[in-house]
């Protein structure tokens, strides 16, 4: 009976512990458990079987812990868990008909960003001077790839 239990809490320790390794990130209560279970195994082998068949059973969970390791850190193995997709999306950039110095509408608040149509182009836009109301006309200041710099319009005394 004692070589069952001995064995059983090797075996939970080493399942454990290759649960952790291969799916749960991180330090995790299966692995601290799995490894208390291991050393717990080993010391029960000790105390029940004396100093020849515990030697024999730590020696056997040394074994069975590189063999473990092997396993898991096994090309093979991390294929099989791996990502094998790619993502090929693009971000849709600013419409190259946006030019600093073009004037537009703010189509929501922006706070500091939102949408803002210019010409005929709905872009995404970060305001750098603040807080822009909806509706109000801003001026561009500088164009990116992904978004457009403006600024809230000041209109010129005549």
């Amino acid at each position: 009976m004692e070589w069952i239990i001995v064995l059983i809490l090797v075996v939970i320790g080493f399942f454990l512990l290759i649960i952790e390794f291969l799916v749960l990130p991180g330090v995790n209560v299966a692995g601290i458990i799995g490894f208390a279970c291991v050393c717990f195994g080993v010391y029960l082998g000790y105390k029940f079987f004396g100093t020849k068949a515990g030697n024999f059973i730590l020696l056997a969970t040394a074994l069975g812990g590189f063999a473990v390791t092997w396993y898991a850190l096994r090309a093979q193995t991390w294929k099989k868990l791996s990502l094998h997709s790619s993502i090929d999306g693009t971000v849709e950039g600013v419409d190259e008909s946006v030019k600093v110095g073009d004037c537009g509408i703010c189509l929501g608040r922006l706070s500091p960003m939102g949408k803002v149509k210019i010409g005929e182009v709905v872009v995404e836009a970060l305001s750098q001077s603040g807080y822009i109301d909806s509706r109000a006309e801003v001026e561009v200041v500088k164009v990116y790839k992904d978004k457009v710099i403006v600024k809230l319009k000041k209109e010129k005394d005549g």
